[in-house]
């Protein structure tokens, strides 16, 4: 499921466009995921890994929902935080890990769909840091989907703080 960030100018290819990740990079971000046990416990999947773009879903379930019945801010907020601070871990060098340094989450729309996609994308990348955009989608059952939340992050790139992939 491609989603296509709203606001990105002409002249930046729709995720459809990206090329593949390189699959070193790949396995390296996969990794990573599978060693975050928050992402796991949530239940999140990996939905697309492009240079500088990620896309992570998330099923929604009554755990996971707050009292109105919506998925809870913290966990639309822990997706598109991942999927900003994998986005921008596609980048770094292998000897490099992502910490996130501040971000700015508005939520938009409730998400009361089956499913939330979080979509993080690159807008500029230096040696240290790395600014991030990030869009949350709630997807109904026929695959329609509605803006939830909007995102944009800085994350830093540090040493290698855990075990290589």
């Amino acid at each position: 499921m491609v989603v296509e960030l709203l606001g990105v100018s002409d002249d930046w290819p729709l995720p459809s466009e990206l090329p593949d990740l390189a699959p070193e990079t790949a396995a390296r971000v996969r990794a990573s995921v599978a060693r975050q046990t928050l992402l796991s416990t949530l239940g999140v999947n990996i939905e697309r890994l492009a240079p500088g773009y990620v896309e992570l879903r998330l099923a929604s379930r009554a755990d996971l929902m707050q009292q109105h019945g919506f998925v809870h801010a913290g966990a639309l907020t822990t997706l598109a935080d991942s999927a900003c601070g994998y986005a921008a871990y596609t980048g770094f060098p292998e000897d490099r890990d992502v910490l996130t340094v501040d971000f700015t989450m508005s939520l938009v729309a409730p998400a009361a769909q089956p499913w939330v996609v979080a979509a993080g994308r690159v807008m500029r990348s230096g040696r240290t840091l790395t600014i991030c955009r990030g869009e949350v989608y709630g997807i109904a059952e026929g695959g329609e989907r509605q803006l939830v939340a909007l995102i944009q992050a800085t994350m830093m790139a540090v040493s290698r703080m855990s075990a290589s992939a």
